[in-house]
């Protein structure tokens, strides 16, 4: 076969598998969420003059067909091998594995987000916190912390002092030394509920309460976290467990966002594609949970992200009422409207990942 006949060979080859590719993603259905990545994907975005003049259209329409093209799954597991174990690349889209365990290197330290971070806590308690309430708060350290083999980290002990140095009228509450990396997911960024006795210990000392540790664990249902979706090539599965007792179990949950109530492990999530929700339903901005096995007038608000939803069950026994505020997805300027907030106690839950990007507090 002469190079002619070759070349004609090849073009066509590759005409046809074009042309074969571009059919199958014109034909197959769209696919409206990746249950790997925990995400809704791109869809065909509407046509317009105005999206089409100033560009929007073109954006949306490179993501959608990034999104949806066929069997979009199995290339990025092509990808992440190829860069692991071909390249020796020491991560992917920023994740990394050691010790069995996926973790997000997060860097670098964002002194203006940290800032941001004390700006919209300082906002809160000029318009809502006085002499009345005794304010705490505390820092979750993410799994990156836990790890000292050339990855790079943010600096946790500058990340410490500029939120001390802003936020005077509140006490620090240290739990870095509660948590070591067996206290996470292996594919998944939030802590294990069953692992945080340490830091219900720290904090109960700290805000002196009487906290009884008598749990029933019980396994709830296997699931695969957000990182196995960012790093697809490990097929293990974390575990979610649960810590209840008498008192766990005879709470009320009451959701403002849906008008509905709830137990505090909503097991409805079991079917949903992110099972952590498990945990207070997941994310909602505004949850009340009424303890009648509590017959004070003892009351907490938590200020928290997503890792406050495994904590702060285990928080219940001494408070006969607590106020879950997630501000990410409800403004503080308008929690007088819901919230009253004297005499009660007060705690901010916040990740090292939110605060390093704070960028969706409101």
């Amino acid at each position: 076969m002469n190079d002619r006949i070759k070349n004609i060979v090849v073009s066509i080859s590759f005409v046809t598998i074009i042309s074969i590719v571009l059919f199958l993603n014109i034909t197959k259905k769209d696919i409206e969420i990746s249950l790997s990545e925990r995400r809704k994907l791109q869809q065909f975005p509407k046509i317009s003059i105005n999206q089409i003049l100033d560009g929007s259209f073109f954006e949306k329409f490179e993501k959608y067909t990034m999104d949806q093209f066929i069997e979009r799954e199995t290339f990025r597991k092509i990808k992440t091998s190829m860069e692991i174990d071909i390249l020796k690349k020491q991560n992917s889209n920023n994740i990394y594995e050691y010790n069995k365990k996926l973790i997000e290197q997060i860097y670098p330290l964002n002194e203006k987000s940290i800032i941001n971070t004390t700006k919209k806590m300082n906002e809160i308690n000029e318009r809502y916190i006085n002499e009345s309430n005794k304010v705490y708060y505390t820092i979750v350290p993410d799994k990156n912390y836990f790890v000292n083999e050339n990855n790079l980290k943010i600096d946790y002990e500058k990340m410490k002092d500029i939120m001390k140095q802003n936020l005077e009228w509140v006490e620090y509450i240290d739990i870095f030394n509660c948590l070591e990396l067996s206290s996470y997911y292996s594919t998944d960024s939030h802590w294990k509920q069953e692992k945080l006795q340490n830091v219900v210990n720290e904090i109960a000392n700290r805000m002196n309460l009487l906290i009884d540790t008598n749990y029933e664990e019980k396994k709830i249902t296997e699931f695969k976290g957000v990182y196995s979706g960012q790093f697809p090539i490990k097929n293990e599965n974390d575990e979610i467990r649960i810590l209840t007792n008498d008192i766990i179990e005879n709470c009320i949950v009451y959701n403002y966002e849906t008008n509905k109530e709830t137990k505090v492990y909503d097991m409805k999530k079991i079917n949903s594609y992110d099972k952590y929700d498990i945990y207070l339903s997941g994310a909602t901005p505004l949850i009340t949970i009424n303890n009648p096995k509590n017959n004070t007038d003892k009351e907490l608000i938590v200020f928290r992200d997503s890792y406050g939803s495994s904590l702060i069950p285990l928080l219940i026994e001494p408070y006969s009422k607590i106020t879950v505020i997630d501000t990410r997805y409800i403004s503080p300027k308008i929690l007088h409207k819901y919230v009253e907030f004297s005499n009660k106690d007060i705690l901010f839950v916040y990740s090292t990942m939110l605060i390093n990007n704070s960028v969706s507090l409101k």
